[in-house]
């Protein structure tokens, strides 16, 4: 049987140190206390600060100075919503400015299609529960976003009500599975019959959607989404470092 672990520690600084950095203080460009300052308000070691410190620094949010100390890189502060980090839809929307709240459209068990089976490693036609889901920001249709689960990972039964929980949730409290790590795919779609009633968009407006496959801390496939994004309430950004 897998365990349920927490979120290592140093990840969970690194999260708490990016809230930390919207403060006006740093977003001009100040100076973060120094690892035993920040490793004494954290209640961690030294060790763990430097983790969650290199985090920062690879996701371009910090830069260091020798000599000098570590500071915030406010350009990185001005991205809305990052490619690369996993978040849950709610506190993307959240992050964004948002209220955001969850609205339950459909769930189903329904065989596999061929293309979603492969991409869970597993047989076409297996049943498989589908979540159909929109994100609202202010009251406002802003992400649809569909999940799939292989129905043999869960191992409980559920409500209809913990069907509009973040998908992650219902994960670790069904399943018995954490997601590590997340493979996307970004794809450009024009808004068809369904879409344009659901997001409220005028037909053949163009829509961000990405295909996401989730995997376990075996690196096995758990969890297929496609996630349609409304551009005026959520876009990605990018910070690339030249190599």
């Amino acid at each position: 049987m897998q365990l349920n672990r927490p979120a290592p520690l140093a990840i969970q600084v690194a999260k708490s140190l990016r809230k930390l950095l919207q403060r006006s203080e740093y977003i001009t460009g100040g100076r973060l206390p120094s690892e035993p300052e920040l490793a004494a308000q954290f209640g961690v070691s030294r060790g763990t600060i430097r983790e969650a410190l290199a985090m920062l620094e690879r996701e371009g949010m910090i830069f260091r100075r020798h000599g000098s100390g570590t500071y915030v890189n406010k350009h990185a502060l001005r991205i809305q919503a990052r490619i690369e980090a996993a978040l849950e839809f709610s506190e993307l929307l959240r992050q964004a400015g948002f209220d955001a709240s969850i609205q339950l459209v459909q769930a189903e068990i329904e065989p596999l299609p061929p293309d979603i089976a492969s991409l869970l490693d597993t047989d076409t036609d297996t049943p498989a529960l589908f979540v159909k889901k929109l994100f609202l920001a202010d009251d406002q249709p802003a992400i649809y976003c569909i999940d799939v689960i292989p129905e043999r990972l869960i191992q409980s039964p559920y409500t209809e009500e913990e069907l509009q929980r973040p998908i992650f949730d219902f994960l670790k409290t069904h399943c018995n599975e954490s997601v590590v790590n997340v493979w996307a795919e970004i794809i450009p779609e024009i808004a068809e019959e369904e879409l344009t009633r659901l997001l409220e968009v005028d037909p053949c407006k163009p829509l961000i959607r990405l295909e996401e496959v989730s995997f376990n801390s075996l690196n096995l496939p758990i969890l297929f989404s496609r996630v349609y994004y409304k551009d005026q309430f959520i876009r990605f950004s990018v910070l690339r470092k030249k190599v």
